[in-house]
């Protein structure tokens, strides 16, 4: 058999696929950004109404399980549509990079690397399996990029630097709720202490001994449960009443989603250090210490009756 262009083409699709399947069940279905030496950056420049990117290093699997590996500087990404349009009439926009599955690219070297491409999608619009959302970018009297709110999915805390500070800030407020809970012990607030102590302590382990695994869905899980249980605990306990309690039950009950993870984590972290500032007070409902009781005053001595004859 000849080895046709047609025929290698083949092969290298029926290899791509094949090693797609296997990372989809590797990675469970998720998607995100890979823990790398060299960690994700983007560059971009936006003038007039449109965006041209300038560099990019990434490190990253799609739904559908391909490796999207690029290390590009303003001299090579222009082999992409790395020049895009922004339309005047939506308000925010995310920044997908593509994967084309069965489209080649010829390298300098003559090999091949599976085909790129940039597309911006509204908030509403579904994900490709094959892409992966990299920037936001919000029109505020102009279109800018939204690095504050938001960090592309990850497969992994570790994958990112942000989320490795997010989870070591978590750390140090449990560390801190920890101690804190710990002195309470004999406050009169005993069942919310007994409560919330236990979850606590097994967070904190939880978060330090998977380090290296945790996921962002995983470690937003945590934070839910240090928040939830908390306004839980107050609301079973006989002293305590949680005026904002409903917050706190509202923000255990939000759902992972990869356009807010990073702005819910943040603020998870953040009501993890009311609830620190929260548990100061709790001693202050102690009731005064009681003071000893004086010893009641010495009787005197009754004279007793002389029961002899007197004379």
């Amino acid at each position: 058999m000849r080895l046709t262009d047609e025929v290698l083409t083949a092969a290298d699709n029926c290899t791509a696929e094949m090693m797609g399947q296997t990372l989809m069940l590797a990675s469970a279905g998720r998607y995100g950004l890979m823990p790398s030496q060299v960690p994700f950056q983007l560059s971009m420049n936006i003038v007039g109404g449109e965006i041209e990117i300038t560099f990019i290093t990434l490190l990253a699997i799609t739904r559908a399980g391909e490796v999207i590996d690029l290390e590009l500087d303003n001299d090579k990404i222009g082999t992409l549509n790395n020049k895009l349009r922004l339309p005047s009439n939506e308000e925010e926009l995310f920044l997908t990079i593509n994967c084309e599955p069965g489209k080649w690219t010829e390298t300098d070297n003559g090999y091949l690397q599976p085909h790129y491409s940039f597309a911006l999608i509204t908030p509403q619009a579904a994900l490709s399996d094959h892409a992966i959302p990299i920037s936001h970018l919000v029109n505020n009297n102009g279109w800018q990029e939204d690095t504050t709110r938001f960090l592309p999915p990850c497969l992994y805390v570790s994958a990112s630097p942000r989320l490795e500070e997010v989870r070591a800030q978590l750390v140090d407020v449990l560390k801190n709720i920890h101690e804190k809970t710990k002195a309470q012990e004999n406050s009169p607030v005993k069942t919310a202490i007994s409560i919330y102590w236990p979850i606590v302590l097994e967070t904190l382990i939880q978060v330090n001994a998977t380090k290296d695994t945790l996921t962002p869905s995983t470690l937003l899980a945590c934070i839910q449960k240090v928040v939830g249980i908390f306004a839980l605990a107050c609301e079973l306990d006989e002293v305590l009443n949680l005026e904002d309690a409903p917050v706190f039950f509202n923000f255990s009950e939000v759902g992972y989603n990869f356009q807010t993870a990073y702005l819910r984590l943040k603020q998870g972290v953040g009501m993890c250090r009311a609830i620190n500032e929260k548990i100061d007070k709790f001693s202050l409902l102690a009731p005064a210490p009681k003071q000893p009781t004086p010893p009641p005053p010495p009787q005197p001595e009754q004279r007793r009756n002389w029961l002899g004859k007197q004379i």
